[in-house]
């Protein structure tokens, strides 16, 4: 008497049913995959220091919509400047490494991967780069001590 029916077959049932109907969809997949790809061992993590749209007190008394964004990276010893302009569909990054030297620059959106080249003075800039988040990945150094950085994700 009062005894419930056990709901294991059913509850399995439905996980099964959403699962193939309602899966997670790949883009968004493979962004949480990259997202913690940054832990591997080739790359160490610049961490997201200093974001003009956070962190300035005066970011919304003082920056039009025309203003740049300004973000800065920071790994042990070495810092990643960048600049973002551009509204609408299309941004431009404009950075710099500090201390200064040539680098392999990668700006990642997506699957979408963007070679640059860093120059001496360790400047660099990038074309026509949608909205969204992105990375930048760091190669410094000579062939005999190459020193990979990635940063964090941000979106722009």
């Amino acid at each position: 008497m009062g005894q419930e029916p056990d709901d294991t077959d059913l509850e399995e049932e439905l996980r099964r049913a959403v699962a193939r109907l309602d899966g997670v969809p790949p883009p968004l997949f493979q962004a949480a995959v990259e997202s913690y790809t940054w832990r591997a061992v080739d790359a160490e993590l610049a961490e997201l220091v200093f974001d003009s749209l956070v962190d300035s007190g005066r970011a919304g008394a003082v920056r039009g919509p025309q203003q740049p964004r300004l973000l800065s990276f920071d790994a042990e010893g070495l810092s990643i400047d960048v600049e973002v302009t551009g509204m609408g569909p299309t941004r431009t990054l404009i950075g710099q490494i500090v201390p200064p030297q040539p680098a392999s620059v990668e700006v990642r959106q997506g699957d979408e991967v963007t070679a640059l080249d860093a120059d001496e003075l360790g400047r660099f800039r990038s074309g026509p780069l949608g909205s969204g988040p992105f990375r930048l990945a760091c190669s410094v150094g000579t062939e005999l001590a190459r020193r990979r950085v990635a940063t964090e994700w941000v979106a722009i």
